[in-house]
């Protein structure tokens, strides 16, 4: 892996957690349900998992291309249902979606981190992937590749 790009990845992991962390600790102060808050719990334990995962590729560690990779991992699905729903990004995305109920394709980018999930709240179903983290996915498993077979 190329220094730039060792930066580049580990900058979006660290800084990106690092933002939806702070985003998410908001929520558990500001006023709210017990629910709600506890439901954040695990994404905010992910943003915490993603500023090691960060620091341990800028660092050059063993093993971090497999962390994020594993991050990244989380990063790609996008769905949401009347029933449950769930969103994780952190660093940047770039969504392509798909809505059966009215057949039509959705897309965003943007910097920054958001999660979202959804039990029981009626939402619409959508179904989508974040071609970004695919796209460090993919890039991410040929490092692995190369590095188990040099």
């Amino acid at each position: 892996m190329q220094q730039w790009q060792r930066r580049l990845l580990g900058i979006l992991a660290l800084g990106g957690s690092f933002t939806g962390l702070t985003i998410g600790l908001t929520l558990l102060i500001s006023p709210g349900g017990i629910l709600a808050k506890s439901l954040s719990i695990p994404f905010l334990a992910l943003y915490v998992w993603g500023i090691v995962c960060g620091l341990r590729l800028l660092e050059g560690r063993e093993d971090a291309l497999r962390q994020n990779l594993y991050f990244w991992l989380l990063q790609i699905p996008v769905f949401m249902s009347p029933v449950v729903g769930y969103s994780f990004t952190s660093g940047a995305c770039l969504f392509l979606n798909y809505r059966p109920g009215t057949s039509e394709w959705g897309f965003m980018a943007r910097f920054g981190s958001q999660f979202e999930y959804s039990i029981l709240q009626g939402k619409p179903l959508v179904i989508g992937i974040n071609v970004f983290a695919a796209a460090v996915c993919c890039f991410l498993a040929l490092l692995l590749r190369k590095t188990r077979n040099p």
